[in-house]
C-alpha cells in the first residue's frame, strides 16, 4: 500500500501533467541538424545531415514540405547507416510533401512512388564497380539491400519516409508525471534487445524535458557457449508544449560485449533550428 504522504505527492505531480498540442508556424522555414557518431569494434564514422521544414495548411489539410540539403558525398561502405543517408542525400534538393493528420502523423507523401524510386537509386548507386572480392561482396550486400527496400509494402515505405518528418513532432507525449518504468527497443550488433527502465519529465522555463533510462541484456553466442551482452540506452528530448515540436533531442545506445569491452556505441543528437 502507498502511504498517504506519497501517495499525496503522486496526486500533486499528475495534477501537474502537461499535454503536448501538435500547433506548429505555418509558412515558416525550419531546419532539422542531425549528427550521429557511431563506433563499431573500434571505428568511429561521423555523419551530419541537414533537412529543411516549412508547415503549410492548404486547403484545409495540413502538410510538412522537407527539402533535404546537400552533403559531402559518402564512398562505399558496407556500412548500413552510413548506406542509408546516403540513399536520403541521393534526393537532396527535392522537396517531399507529406499530408499530416491532426496529431502530426504521416498519412499520405505526395508523389509516394517516384521519391521512393529516387531513393533506391540512391543506394544502387553506391555498388562498387571493381572486381576484386572485396568490391564483389559489397556490391552483393548493396543489390540485397536494394532487393529489400524495393519489396516493401507501400506501408512501410510510407514509415520508411516518414522518418524525415515524424521524431520532429511530439504530439501525443504527455509530460510533468512522475517517473514511471517502460519498455523501450533497442538495437545492438547482436540483434534487438527490450530493455526495461525509467521515463521522467519536467517542465523547465516553459519547456517540457523528457528522458529515458534503460538497460537489458541478449543473448549471443560466446567463446565458451551461450553468453549475454549488455545494452544501455539513454535518450532526452526537449519539446515545446505550445506547438508540438521537438526541439533538441539527444540518443545514446551502448553495447557491452559479454567480456564487458565495448562493442557498439551510437550516439545521435538532432536540434531544431529557427
Amino acid at each position: 500500500m502507498i502511504p498517504a504522504a506519497a501517495s499525496a505527492v503522486l496526486i500533486a505531480l499528475a495534477g501537474q501533467a502537461t499535454a503536448v498540442r501538435f500547433d506548429p508556424p505555418l509558412d515558416k522555414p525550419l531546419r532539422v541538424v542531425t549528427e550521429a557518431v557511431r563506433t563499431d569494434s573500434g571505428v568511429t564514422r561521423r555523419f551530419v545531415n541537414a533537412r529543411r521544414v516549412v508547415f503549410r495548411r492548404v486547403d484545409a489539410q495540413l502538410k510538412a514540405e522537407v527539402t533535404i540539403e546537400g552533403s559531402e558525398p559518402i564512398g562505399p561502405s558496407d556500412d548500413p547507416a552510413a548506406m542509408a543517408r546516403a540513399g536520403f542525400a541521393h534526393i537532396a534538393g527535392r522537396t517531399i510533401m507529406f499530408q499530416l493528420d491532426a496529431g502530426g502523423r504521416v498519412v499520405v507523401v505526395e508523389d509516394h512512388a517516384v521519391v521512393w524510386r529516387a531513393m533506391l537509386d540512391g543506394f544502387a548507386a553506391q555498388a562498387p564497380v571493381g572486381t576484386d572480392a572485396l568490391d564483389r561482396k559489397r556490391a552483393g550486400r548493396v543489390r540485397a539491400i536494394v532487393g529489400a527496400l524495393a519489396a516493401m509494402s507501400a506501408d512501410r515505405q510510407r514509415e520508411t519516409l516518414a522518418s524525415l518528418i515524424e521524431p520532429l513532432i511530439a504530439a501525443d507525449t504527455v509530460g510533468g508525471e512522475a517517473p514511471r518504468p517502460v519498455r523501450v527497443p533497442a538495437a545492438s550488433p547482436y540483434g534487438k534487445a527490450e530493455l526495461e527502465g525509467i521515463r521522467a519529465s519536467r517542465m523547465v522555463r516553459g519547456r517540457l524535458e523528457l528522458s529515458i533510462t534503460a538497460q537489458g541484456d541478449i543473448a549471443v553466442q560466446g567463446a565458451d557457449g551461450a553468453a549475454r551482452a549488455r545494452v544501455t540506452l539513454e535518450t532526452q528530448r526537449v519539446i515545446d508544449p505550445a506547438t508540438g515540436l521537438v526541439l533538441d533531442s539527444r540518443e545514446k545506445v551502448r553495447t557491452l560485449a559479454p567480456d564487458g569491452s565495448m562493442a557498439s556505441e551510437r550516439e545521435s543528437v538532432s536540434r531544431l533550428e529557427h
